[in-house]
């Protein structure tokens, strides 16, 4: 029987429970509506607005951009001109000169090596790369560093609509026009466009143009080689122009030799492999006997001898080969390394082998192919340029520098006007002592090459630039612009690193600096050029002789290798730190360090970037960047760049009193070997100068050969800063035996004095913080009162010294340690004299110390101090340490009052300490005195004389020993003459 309660209470709470489940699961669905409600919201939303910002871009960016149908018929390119300061024309960046053609009179291997280059999947995009780009987003998200990298229809567009800024609102327009353009055009029309419209550098614009300019070739007839040449110069038509830039553009082989492994030479002509043919030839039998296989993304390599290879990481099994992964190939080639005898011949790739090795990787050429490419690429002649350029490595400088700053298709194809401070009176002065001096110089030093480049102090432009002799002779090499070249700037480099310690510490011109022995850390003993020592001289003479061991311990006071790096970058030097950071890219598990040798000649700087810093010494401290252009105008005669209306920053590198002092040391003529001003100095002008010259020690024939190599010449005054450079880059070596300061100086002597024809006198006026006086020229203090006059030099200060130096005055000590003299201090050990106190530059680095005190141990130096008696070089307020007196008995030959005399007397002593002096005194005057320091026996015989008038007179002798602590010893005697008759003395009673 059921309990009707029971059965009602419990249907309540199901209907309960089956209401809330009822109510639950409504409130989910009506939640999942409005849930789904939000997310149709906001794609809608998300796909209105991306609507309405696409018709927004659409509207601002795309809706005025030109057709691309027209693009053939588009002119895109009209003349440039460069003129000197005067208005004179110097050369036209273009002239009309082109001539198009269709795509089938394009060479095949022309196609392929610029698609292989430039945009790998040029064939199947729809006007730019999406996988690059995807892959160029991720990286720039993660590094900050956004590549805007273009495909072929991009560079297109770009070049025939837009502009080369740097821009989101660019890049629309850029990806739009290229995929616009291909929909007009299908590929190979694209390609047509391309190489008709694009600028390949030395006037050549189009391939056709192109292809005569620099092979004399229709651009259907162009090779593999060839094709990778030119694919390789729209992206820098200057940077590896064939005629200024061939090493970087074809690569090299380079030989050396095994004694001297650092000095390669570059095989960059006919002539060059004609005299190294033996090597060359083993090198081409090499290349050519290798044999290659592709398997996947690997390449197998064999016939190898591995022997031959300098790169031990590439691992060279029993059957002569290896693998290695297809983008290891390049640098398979540069491990090459092949020995004749005492040479080695190395291959060097650069752009174009880049281009080859990836036509081979898309299977546009095979390994055949590739190998013969690689080796008609020594020596490689292109054809002459026949296009006319008044100073040609000043233009092309000009031409870079524009490029750089503006992008090379703003100035290759834009209506400009371009005005430069090139002054064309100097131009033509420096390219004729250039010339002039170039045969001497070969004939007399084995030098063929010199450059020379000349600053305006005034106004920062470049009045002369001579890169080298001949821009054009290719046979030699010789159209590098060794002003822009990365050299070894000598001892030219020495000033910077006195400017920078003079600046850190308290130290001035006439500040006593020690040309000593010294080893600094990690046992690097320098020498100086001559192998001597010029022990004690001041900053203004160690600077202006060229000392080295003075030179490095301005490295230690200048606060080392990153201090002295960015005080360059203040100067305008960046080579110092760019090379640096190459060199650890390169070897990520090396640490490049120039350490201490820095301070000598161990950098690299340019000398554009030599002249730069110097001028800032010229300009008392204004730094400001070096500007070749007065003046940009365009079509419509808008001006595009001032030097007038364009407000430099002269911002303070140093400090006007520290420039001061560098120039009036630099123009001291009185601190250098005098024979030296003949070759630094002008007599009716004063100037600033500095000569340098950077070495290279190898052995030759087991013998060490210290060779010459960047010689130099700088000379500066107020108004104008100019660097003449001397050497080969084919690193030959020089005449070994000839005064390495006539070299360059001739050229600058007569341009210097050319070029001040018109111009004032004028010399540096001082700061008023700058101080002259009279200090002594021992210490750098200044002089008490009654110091000797001709130890008192002028110098210059900043902060004058307050401290007095009390040198040669005459004092008072204990000669056994030059200490102080107490109660207790023997007189034999009290004695008098002067006092001069030798310190290093850096009182408290005791290892140079050691070294100063070292000389001092010499005594050189009292040749310069001769007029003073008893010098005393050190001296402290602590008495002496002394064992004390010991009991010495002394005995002679003669008896007390003995009348018996002979002419010399034996004395016998015992003593348990050497004894250092025996004096003998006759009625206390001193008639006899020995060093008896190396006696080993308790006894010896002295003679000694006395005159006979002293007969029958009662003599009173003195016999003394002192000891090594000066305590004296004595015993006395009195001694009767006897007459002496035959030789017999005789008793007169």
């Amino acid at each position: 029987m059921f309990n009707k309660k029971k059965i009602k209470k419990s249907s309540f709470k199901n209907r309960k429970r089956n209401f809330s489940k009822s109510k639950l699961l409504k409130k989910k669905k009506k939640n999942t509506k409005s849930l789904f409600k939000m997310i149709s919201f906001l794609i809608v939303s998300f796909i209105l607005i991306w609507t309405l910002v696409g018709f927004i871009l659409y509207k601002k960016y795309i809706e005025p951009l030109p057709p691309v149908e027209n693009i053939k018929n588009l002119n895109i390119a009209q003349t440039s001109t460069i003129y000197d300061k005067d208005w004179g024309e110097l050369y036209k960046i273009f002239k009309e000169n082109r001539t198009y053609i269709d795509y089938k009179d394009i060479s095949k291997n022309m196609i392929n090596a610029l698609v292989a280059w430039e945009d790998q999947r040029f064939w199947t995009t729809p006007g730019f790369d999406l996988i690059w780009i995807s892959r160029a987003a991720i990286y720039g998200i993660f590094t900050g560093d956004f590549k805007w990298t273009s495909g072929l229809s991009q560079q297109l567009m770009k070049v025939t609509y837009l502009t080369n800024e740097r821009s989101i609102e660019r890049k629309i327009k850029e990806f739009y026009l290229s995929w616009k353009l291909n929909k007009v055009y299908d590929k190979t029309k694209i390609l047509e466009l391309y190489l008709n419209k694009i600028f390949f550098g030395s006037n050549a614009y189009w391939i056709e143009q192109a292809s005569k300019t620099f092979f004399w070739i229709s651009a259907k007839d162009l090779n593999i080689l060839q094709s990778s040449v030119l694919a390789s110069l729209p992206k820098a038509p200057s940077g590896l122009s064939p005629y200024s830039k061939k090493p970087k553009l074809m690569g090299y082989p380079l030989v050396y030799s095994k004694e001297d492994e650092e000095n390669k030479t570059k095989l960059l002509t006919k002539k060059d492999l004609a005299e190294n043919s033996v090597l060359v030839e083993k090198l081409r039998n090499f290349i050519w006997n290798l044999k290659f296989a592709r398997v996947q993304n690997d390449v197998v390599i064999c016939w190898i001898n591995k022997n031959n290879l300098k790169n031990w990481s590439f691992r060279v099994d029993w059957d002569s080969c290896t693998t290695l992964w297809f983008k290891y190939l390049l640098s398979f080639l540069n491990s090459i390394k092949i020995t004749d005898n005492d040479k080695i011949i190395e291959y060097q790739t650069w752009r174009k082998d880049y281009i080859l090795w990836r036509m081979l990787e898309d299977k546009y050429i095979n390994f055949e192919e590739y190998k013969k490419a690689i080796m008609g690429s020594f020596g490689y002649e292109f054809t002459k340029s026949k296009v006319s350029i008044k100073y040609p490595y000043f233009v092309m400088y000009i031409k870079e520098y524009l490029e750089n700053k503006y992008w090379k298709d703003v100035i290759n194809g834009g209506w400009f006007k371009i005005y430069t401070t090139l002054d064309s009176k100097m131009q033509d002065k420096a390219e004729a002592l250039i010339e002039k001096y170039w045969e001497i110089n070969e004939k007399r030093f084995w030098a063929k090459n010199d450059a020379l480049i000349s600053i305006d102090n005034e106004n920062w432009g470049i009045l002369s630039m001579v890169g080298w002799r001949d821009y054009f002779d290719e046979e030699n090499g010789w159209n590098n612009n060794m002003i822009t070249s990365r050299l070894q700037p000598g001892s030219t480099f020495k000033p910077f690193a006195y400017a920078l310690a003079i600046e850190n510490n308290r130290i001035w011109s006439k500040t006593p600096v020690y040309d000593v022995k010294t080893t600094f850390p990690g046992w690097y003993a320098p020498h100086n050029f001559d192998g001597k020592y010029k022990w004690k001289m001041n900053i203004s003479t160690a600077l202006n002789n060229s000392r080295n061991i003075p030179a490095i311990k301005m490295f230690y006071l200048a606060w080392w290798e990153e201090k002295i790096i960015s005080f360059m970058e203040k100067l305008w030097v960046k080579t110092l730190r760019a090379f640096k950071e190459e060199y650890n890219k390169k070897y990520p598990n090396k640490n490049y360090s120039y350490s201490a040798p820095m301070a000598l000649w161990t950098g690299l700087m340019t000398p554009l970037e030599l002249a730069w810093a110097y001028s800032t010494f010229a300009n008392l401290w204004v730094r400001k960047e070096i500007n070749p252009i007065i003046k940009i105008v365009d079509s419509k005669w808008n001006i595009i760049e001032d030097r007038e209306e364009k407000k430099q920053n002269n911002e303070p590198s140093i400090s006007p009193a520290l420039a001061y002092i560098m120039n009036s040391i630099l123009s001291d003529t009185s601190s250098r070997p005098s024979f030296w001003n003949t070759y630094m100095s002008l007599s009716w002008r004063k100037l600033a100068a500095k000569t340098g010259t950077s070495t290279k020690q190898y052995k030759k024939n087991s013998r060490k050969v210290i060779a010459p190599r960047n010689l130099w010449t700088i000379w500066y005054t107020p108004q104008i800063t100019t660097v003449v450079w001397v050497w080969n880059t084919s690193w030959k070596e020089l005449y070994l035996n000839w005064n390495w300061l006539e070299w360059a100086w001739p050229i600058m002597k007569w341009f210097m004095s050319f070029a001040h024809i018109w111009k004032k006198v004028k010399s540096w006026p001082k700061p008023l913080w700058v101080k002259t006086a009279w200090i002594s020229e021992i210490s750098w203090l200044l002089p008490r009162e009654n110091f000797p006059k001709n130890l008192i030099v002028s110098s210059n200060f900043i902060n004058l010294p307050k401290q007095v130096d009390n040198s040669l005055k005459e004092v008072t000590l204990d000669s056994l340690c030059n200490w102080k003299v107490t109660d207790k201090t023997p007189l034999n050990a009290i004695k008098k004299g002067y006092l001069i106190a030798f310190w290093p530059i850096k009182r408290e680095n005791t290892n140079w110390n050691v070294w100063v005190q070292e000389w001092v141990k010499k005594w050189e130096w009292k040749e310069k101090y001769w007029n003073y008696w008893n010098i005393i070089t050190e001296y402290t307020d602590e008495p002496c340490e002394r064992q004390g007196r010991w009991d010495i008995l002394i005995k002679t030959s003669i008896q007390n009052k003995l009348t018996v005399w002979r002419n010399d007397i034996q004395v016998w002593f015992n003593w348990d300490r050497k004894v250092k002096k025996l004096n003998i005194y006759l009625w206390d005057l001193l008639i006899k005195s020995e060093s008896i320091w190396n006696v080993d026996k308790k006894g010896l015989e002295i003679p000694i004389f006395i005159n006979f008038k002293a007969l029958w007179k009662k003599l009173d002798l003195k016999i003394e020993l002192i000891d090594l602590e000066d305590y004296s010893y004595e015993e006395n005697l009195e001694v009767n003459i006897v007459e002496r008759v035959n030789n017999n003395f005789i008793n007169p009673n």
